[in-house]
């Protein structure tokens, strides 16, 4: 058996369905259905993980050959960490969090947490360009970015103050979404 056949089979990908969807629904691209971008990397990954998980057999040299091939699942094995293969899948269900926002990105958040300044902005902006313009709390970004409340509330005044970023709101009320390229020419 072709290593990772299992995963492949089914045609078009999610990447690709994604895309066509999108060029024949201009409509689509709101907060709500951006998330199911997100959902169907993770579901993806988690496939390729239990293909990997149910053949005990194969060798890393199976894996190797797979990458040297570049086969369609190649960019997502390169991707992977032994954390991930050996963690319990049982732990780890896939499901949207409490926010109504995408799944969180495990890999980012750790990536983000060990970021500062410039790189930890850039962080948080991606974060809000997901958001695709609507307005989230600092819990929603904390969940996403981890890290300290000071951490996060640096980024985000330094991101205010340099007009990347719209601050509405007080207190538990502060929302926050990134300003769209046209209203970053105003001066």
């Amino acid at each position: 058996m072709k290593p990772f056949a299992s995963v492949e089979a089914g045609g078009e990908s999610a990447e690709r369905y994604w895309q066509r969807l999108q060029a024949e629904q201009p409509g689509v691209g709101t907060m709500a259905t951006t998330n199911l971008e997100p959902l169907l990397r993770e579901a993806e990954r988690r496939a390729v993980l239990t293909v990997l998980r149910g053949h005990p057999e194969w060798t890393l040299g199976h894996v190797f050959s797979h990458l040297e091939q570049n086969g369609p699942r190649a960019p997502l094995l390169r991707d992977l960490t032994l954390g991930e293969l050996l963690e319990d899948p049982r732990l780890n269900q896939i499901g949207l969090a409490d926010d109504g926002g995408p799944p969180i990105d495990r890999k980012r958040r750790a990536e983000a947490r060990r970021l500062t300044g410039e790189r930890f902005d850039e962080c948080v902006r991606a974060v809000l360009d997901e958001a695709n313009g609507t307005p989230v709390g600092a819990a929603y970004l904390r969940a996403r970015v981890g890290g300290p409340r000071w951490k996060l509330q640096g980024s985000l005044r330094r991101l205010v103050a340099a007009g990347l970023v719209q601050r509405s709101g007080t207190t538990s009320a502060t929302r926050y979404r990134t300003v769209r390229p046209r209203e970053e020419r105003r001066p």
